[in-house]
């Protein structure tokens, strides 16, 4: 489904989204303030480094006052918070959105229609495949920071200790970890697989060949419970099953303590995993690497998460908003302090910006590996074609709750099928279209 769809554009015009997330009041184009009377915005974020790179553009730009506040991540977390927030009348600015998370946000209402400040530079700095995940309805709703291809990190030492290759196609991997079970005498797992996490079996999904939504006309099409998920589904059974990988609760302690016990060596991440990784786990640095992830004979990767910054709905301060947006998208001096505490490695969706983000991000951990040339070098092998829905959010909720139910027995099938039903059914409850 292409960007402006008949069906993303139905859905903006049903739900009255175009006529009342434009902001219009009278200020919204108002100038960026002097020294003196410096304009004040505020900016919701939970991501890591994003108050440092506020506060940097705060000392930079006199005539912009930035008042950061974090957020709780998740559905549940900040999108809830925003969604109170623009209902009372009290929203930010400006906001983080993560793209899957993007079109439902929009459908309700809940950000600026920002075009007019967006469009043009977007069109110029972001590769293609990120400009259709802002670009909804014909309209650009925020600016892209960063694209997140799906990578593989591994402890290179335990690789070495068990005589293991990094596999490059997934019947690697499954002899990889078999190798790893036997060579550990049971005491390691190749994998901690998080099979509860959406966003992870959405990207392995998408390397697959699955298109989850589409369009029809004017109507959506659900394909959750696809062959290319089924396969990927089947995979992972298998390895549960046969014991070859963990399958902890994703981010839970169980899942840490694995990994900093040598037990799981292994973790499917995404670009903007290493910080995260490096912070986790202080103690094996200069021990882990990252690698493409394993594909299925083609190369090709999927994307999990990547994140933007929007305006939300009612701001009177389009022109500051906008301005630190695309400052935090496009400049370098944004990129160095968000990236410097080295509690974020996020791979920036401008080219040129890549370069910077290498020589800000400490890489000791990782044995000074150039991870950005790693990530930077999949974003080409990106599978075209994914796009995200407007029920994506509600579906993801329904997913997780059945994939939690799945332990040894492996049966992910049966929780596709159910975000299958789950995302049909919002899909007809959100008054939109449902291709027959």
């Amino acid at each position: 489904m292409k960007p402006s769809s008949p069906a993303l554009a139905a859905a903006l015009a049903c739900l009255a989204v175009l006529a009342t997330a434009c902001g219009g009041s009278d200020d919204a184009q108002a100038g960026t303030g002097t020294a003196d009377k410096p304009v004040e915005i505020t900016y919701w974020s939970w991501m890591p480094g994003t108050k440092d790179m506020a506060a940097e553009f705060n000392r930079t730009h006199p005539n912009i006052k930035v008042t950061f506040a974090e957020i709780p991540a998740g559905l549940n977390g900040g999108y809830d918070k925003l969604a109170k927030a623009v209902k009372a009348g009290n929203a930010p600015d400006v906001v983080n959105v993560e793209y899957q998370a993007l079109p439902d946000l929009v459908t309700q209402g809940l950000l600026r229609d920002s075009s007019a400040e967006f469009a043009d530079p977007v069109e110029k700095y972001a590769p293609a495949s990120v400009r259709g995940l802002v670009t909804l309805g014909g309209k650009t709703w925020a600016a892209p920071y960063d694209v997140g291809p799906q990578t593989l990190y591994y402890r290179k030492d335990l690789f070495t200790r068990y005589g293991v290759e990094v596999p490059t196609t997934w019947a690697e991997f499954e002899a990889a970890a078999r190798k790893v079970k036997t060579a550990s005498k049971g005491e390691a797992r190749i994998l901690d697989f998080w099979g509860d996490d959406t966003a992870t079996w959405a990207g392995l999904a998408q390397q697959a060949g699955a298109h989850w939504y589409g369009s029809s006309g004017d109507a959506w099409t659900v394909n959750i419970a696809d062959p290319a998920t089924k396969k990927v589904a089947d995979y992972w059974k298998d390895l549960v099953q046969d014991d070859l990988v963990l399958n902890h609760k994703a981010w839970s302690p169980e899942s840490t303590k694995a990994v900093t016990d040598s037990k799981a060596i292994a973790l499917i991440g995404a670009s903007w995993s290493a910080g995260g990784i490096k912070t986790t786990y202080p103690k094996q640095a200069g021990k882990w690497a990252e690698a493409p992830l394993p594909n299925w004979g083609t190369p090709a990767t999927g994307a999990v998460g990547g994140s933007s910054f929007a305006l939300s709905k009612d701001t009177k301060k389009a022109a500051a908003a906008a301005e630190f947006a695309l400052w935090a998208t496009t400049d370098k001096a944004a990129v160095k302090a968000r990236l410097a505490a080295g509690t974020s490695s996020g791979l920036p969706a401008a080219e040129d910006l890549r370069a910077t983000a290498k020589q800000s991000f400490d890489a000791s951990f990782f044995g000074g590996q150039d991870i950005y040339a790693v990530a930077g070098a999949e974003v080409p092998k990106i599978a075209e074609g994914w796009v995200w829905s407007p029920v994506h959010n509600s579906t993801t909720l329904t997913l997780q709750t059945e994939f939690g139910k799945v332990n040894k027995s492996g049966d992910f099938w049966a929780a596709f099928q159910a975000g299958q039903r789950a995302a049909e059914k919002a899909i007809t409850d959100r008054g939109l279209k449902l291709a027959k």
